[in-house]
């Protein structure tokens, strides 16, 4: 089973991981579903194959190639958070100084979002919250979340240990 991270991908496989980076990055409106069908699988089962390509458990290898597309984004686009607040800082000063009030509070808006000062909660009824679990809940939810992804990480920290991190 370990193997099945370096498995090689479709070229539906890889056409769905480009679509839902793509999505990830604000470049389309795609559901999960709707990339899968654009990717080719059938409508009638793409909600099902969107699901178990997203799922460490069952596609670990369609998982990291996500992953590894995602940070290749980042880097050939130069994303961090740091830069991202300068440049929302930047952007809502000149808006300001050019009379455009909206704008600027759109941007200090988007700049405490970044930060981590704004969240977006939805209610679910069925679930139990992080805040509302004991801290066995937590370790266990914790080795929950380790097992679904040990085939992802244990490939990144195999590179690590052989010194072949390209970071």
């Amino acid at each position: 089973m370990k193997n099945i991270i370096s498995k090689q991908l479709t070229e539906m496989q890889k056409e769905f991981a480009r679509l839902h980076v793509e999505n990830s990055f604000g470049k389309g409106t795609l559901s999960n579903t709707e990339a899968a069908i654009k990717a080719g699988y059938a409508p009638e089962s793409a909600y099902t194959r969107a699901y178990e390509l997203l799922n460490p458990k069952i596609c670990p290898h369609v998982v990291k190639y996500i992953s590894e597309m995602k940070d290749d984004f980042r880097k050939k686009n130069n994303i961090d958070p740091d830069k991202h607040m300068a440049r929302l800082n930047y952007l809502g000063q000149l808006a300001e100084k050019n009379k455009m009030v909206g704008v600027s509070l759109r941007a200090e808006e988007l700049r405490g979002k970044v930060a981590g000062y704004y969240i977006d909660r939805q209610i679910i009824k069925s679930k139990k919250g992080i805040e509302d679990m004991t801290e066995d809940e937590l370790k266990e939810k914790l080795e929950q979340i380790a097992e679904d992804y040990k085939y992802v990480l244990e490939d990144k920290n195999d590179k690590k240990r052989n010194g072949k991190d390209d970071k």
